[in-house]
């Protein structure tokens, strides 16, 4: 695998019931709900983890400026989450809780000032433990043709791709669903894996995949910086993925997705271990970049 496009180169059911006592004409108080709890990272143009931010924090705020949550910025962790963010979350919006799917502006204060990030974030439910991630720069959205999903592209890297489009390949707009190199992988797909979308030896892949120390051990070759995770279905005939979590020794601790060592760009291979379902007849893995 190659330096990429950088060097030129895609629950819970909540039961309510109705009190038999009468209600006052008065307003129904605010109850309290609980805390949505949501991790997350900040990326550079190249969807690379920034690793270390120094003192620097995170505000998730109101379009008026009310800041509802803040979290420190901090080195970030096997998983390549760097802050967490705790949001009050009640039955009706106060100047210190949300409602469940009010959305959030984030804001980035570092000692060289306050940076407007261009992703927001939605409130879940506080059973859940929530993920995002955040672009430090200006970013482009784009809708899948097949199934409507948005996903936002920094335009540094949009730029790059264009400009080796408009040199190398005859023009044309960038689109993150096709697949320049004709590898089996679209555009977007490289992005978030590091590879370069216009070589078709250059993709995210397997090199090794047996049973050891009790686990089964999957190798893979990775971008530094990037951020991979698995899922698996018991079957491939529609398969219904799920998200599998893995760990970095056979012994170690269960985490959502992996960091991959290195800086930015470096080329390795990460070792990771997936624990499978006890009695099934069978089970398929996936790897995915995040």
């Amino acid at each position: 695998m190659k330096n990429g496009i950088r060097g030129k180169g895609c629950e819970l059911h909540i039961l309510s019931f109705l009190s038999l006592l009468s209600f006052s004409a008065f307003a129904a108080p605010v109850m309290p709900y609980g805390t949505y709890l949501v991790k997350g990272a900040f990326r550079g143009d190249y969807n690379t983890v920034l690793r270390d931010y120094g003192t620097a924090t995170v505000r998730a705020q109101r379009a008026d400026g009310t800041v509802i949550a803040e979290s420190s910025v901090v080195s970030a962790n096997e998983e390549g989450a760097n802050f967490l963010l705790s949001i009050p979350v009640a039955s009706a919006a106060t100047p210190k809780s949300c409602t469940v799917g009010e959305s959030l502006d984030c804001v980035l204060t570092t000692p060289q000032g306050a940076i407007d990030v261009p992703n927001s974030l939605t409130v879940d439910t506080p059973v859940k433990m929530g993920s995002v991630t955040f672009n430090c720069t200006e970013v482009k959205s784009y809708t899948n043709p097949k199934d409507g999903t948005v996903v936002e592209i920094p335009t540094a890297y949009i730029a790059e791709a264009q400009a080796f489009l408009d040199d190398y390949m005859g023009g044309g707009t960038y689109d993150p669903w096709a697949d320049y190199d004709h590898d089996g992988i679209c555009n977007y797909a490289e992005f978030l894996a590091g590879t370069i979308p216009f070589d078709e030896t250059d993709y995210l892949r397997v090199k090794d995949f047996r049973p050891k120390g009790g686990k089964l051990a999957l190798k893979f070759e990775h971008v530094g910086g990037h951020v991979y995770a698995i899922s698996s279905a018991n079957t491939l005939a529609q398969p219904e993925w799920a998200a599998k979590r893995v760990r970095k020794t056979a012994d170690g601790a269960e985490l959502d997705q992996v960091l991959a060592d290195g800086t930015e760009g470096d080329v390795g291979e990460t070792e990771i271990f997936i624990t499978p379902v006890g009695g099934a007849k069978s089970e398929f893995f996936r790897l995915e970049a995040k």
